[in-house]
Order: structure tokens, then C-alpha cells, then sequence
């Protein structure tokens, strides 16, 4: 009985070995998928080590990504701090672009001065909470060097967009002061989420201005965010001024509530939205400060 049946016992080692072998290579292809879909996102500063400029002077520098696979970056202007420098300061600058995920946790960046249409193309890696820049092509039209970036988890939105809108006005004044009456092409049009300067919750505060003129936001005491279905709503705490909406990237879906039920989806630019309610300063400051109040449930 032993004897015809000892091929059993081997043929159950294959067997275990084969299923082990399966299991390690759905692992890894599981692990391969889960970094192919590693996203960037949020706010990263240069290392101060490759931040100095010729005299010295230490010119930060600023990356946001978005997970939609776009980015920008910038640098600010910063006063020189070499007395015996020639120059009083250093002129920002501004980019936008776009990344894509590599695997492996590599991604490439693509990006241009704001004013220009000439692009970057450089790889970077990310670790942790660093980001690594590799030096582009040797024969690259632009030259970029490699670097380490740091995330900086307590930089909001609104602060990066703040530096951002900055050092484009002084990237302009860079390139008119060399010799140009106008930069070589102003793409500014192309982001209008950036360009507008808003987050989150001042779009949906403009959204309900939109959508119910008559009420007077300043005096709304219960505005709130809150997800509904996949979908986001402001109101006002009752069950009449709703507004459904969602973001997508320069537009924004919305449908406004009347007589218990929302009305056909519609919509708008951030850019016009913008344009309607956060040109002035008396508007910035009022949608600036219902949206610090608004409370939400995410």
C-alpha cells in the first residue's frame, strides 16, 4: 500500500510549491497596480541646500500637485541678502505642467514658465515624505539639476496660491525688464482654478450666490458643506436652499433646489464664477469669510 501510493506526497509538495509561486506573483503584480496608481498630491519645498542663488541669497522654491495629474511651481521673489551683491533682488518665477505616474514610485514631470511654451521634461521618485528630482537630458533645450523636496503638510491651497499669483506678477516684470514689452505667451487662461485663487469652500459659497441672489449670505447662520450620494451640497440648515454641485477641475456641475426637487444640472467656469462674485474687495472679503465659517462633514 505504501509502495503504489508514495508518489503522493511529492505531488503535493508541486502542488504547494505551484500555489505559492501563483500567491508570490499575484502579490506582486498587486503591489506593482498599487504603485502605478501612487498619486502625487499637496505641497513640496526645495531643500534650502539647492536653493541659493549666485550671490547666495536663499530663493526657496515650491512644488503643488494635484491628483488630477497636474502641477505648478514656483519661486518667489526674495530681497538679496549679499550687500555686496549687484542686484537688490531676484525675480520669481512660474510654471505649470502636468506629472504622470512611472511605477515604482517614479513619475515624469512635464512643465513651462507660465509665459513661455518651451517645456521641462525630468523624472522624480518619490520616498516617504521626500521627493527626488534626477537632472533632465544632456541635450535638453533647458537645463534642470537634481534636487530633494520635502513635503510641507502644513501649507495649505490658498497659501501656495498666494506665492504662486506672486511670483507670476514678478516672473512678467523679470521678462519686460530683459527687453520684452509683453511675455512671449500668456497661458494663464489655461488654469483658470488657479488663476481665480479659490478653494473648495469659496466655490460653493459663490455657487449659492448664484443660485439664490435674494439671500443674504452674511447673515445665514447655519451654512454648511455636507456629501449626499456622491455628491456635494451647500445650504443654509433648512430643507429649501440647496445647491448640489460637484468639481471638476476648471467647471463646476451644480443644480439648484426649488419646490423640493433639484432642477437640471448646469454649468459654469471658476473663472466666470469668479469673475461674478470674487472680483472686488468687498465681495473677496464676504465670501472670504462665510466660507471660514462653514462647517462640514468632511
Amino acid at each position: 500500500m505504501n509502495f503504489k501510493h508514495k508518489w503522493i506526497i511529492p505531488l503535493l509538495l508541486l502542488i504547494t510549491i505551484g500555489l505559492v509561486g501563483c500567491s508570490g506573483k499575484q502579490g506582486k503584480e498587486a503591489t506593482n497596480a498599487q504603485q502605478d496608481k501612487r498619486v502625487l498630491t499637496g505641497v513640496y519645498k526645495l531643500n534650502d541646500k539647492y536653493s541659493k542663488t549666485d550671490d547666495g541669497t536663499l530663493q526657496p522654491s515650491y512644488w503643488y500637485f494635484k491628483k488630477n495629474g497636474k502641477l505648478l511651481h514656483c519661486t518667489p521673489q526674495v530681497n538679496s541678502t549679499n550687500q555686496n551683491s549687484d542686484t537688490d533682488f531676484w525675480y520669481g518665477d512660474a510654471d505649470r505642467g502636468t506629472w504622470k505616474s512611472l511605477g515604482n514610485n517614479m513619475f515624469e514631470l512635464k512643465m513651462h514658465d507660465v509665459y513661455d511654451n518651451d517645456y521641462y521634461t525630468i523624472k522624480a521618485k518619490l520616498n516617504g515624505n521626500k521627493l527626488y528630482t534626477y537632472s533632465n537630458s544632456k541635450n535638453a533645450k533647458y537645463s534642470w539639476n537634481a534636487d530633494t523636496n520635502t513635503k510641507q503638510s502644513s501649507m495649505t491651497y490658498s497659501d501656495f496660491m498666494d506665492m504662486f499669483n506672486k511670483a507670476k506678477d514678478s516672473d512678467q516684470k523679470g521678462i519686460q525688464e530683459n527687453g520684452y514689452a509683453k511675455p512671449d505667451n500668456d497661458s494663464s487662461s489655461s488654469d483658470s482654478t488657479d488663476e481665480a485663487n479659490v478653494n473648495h469652500k469659496q466655490i460653493a459659497v459663490m455657487l449659492y450666490q448664484l443660485c439664490y441672489p435674494d439671500d443674504d449670505i452674511s447673515k445665514e447662520p447655519e451654512m454648511s458643506i455636507f456629501s449626499y450620494n456622491g455628491r456635494q451640497l451647500i445650504g443654509n440648515g433648512g430643507s429649501v436652499s440647496i445647491v448640489r454641485y460637484s468639481i471638476n477641475g476648471d467647471t463646476v456641475t451644480y443644480a439648484k433646489k426649488s419646490q423640493g426637487s433639484y432642477g437640471d444640472d448646469q454649468t459654469i467656469s471658476v473663472k466666470e464664477l469668479a469673475k461674478k462674485y470674487y472680483s472686488t474687495s468687498d465681495q473677496k472679503s464676504l465670501v472670504d469669510k462665510v466660507a471660514s465659517s462653514l462647517s462640514t462633514d468632511n
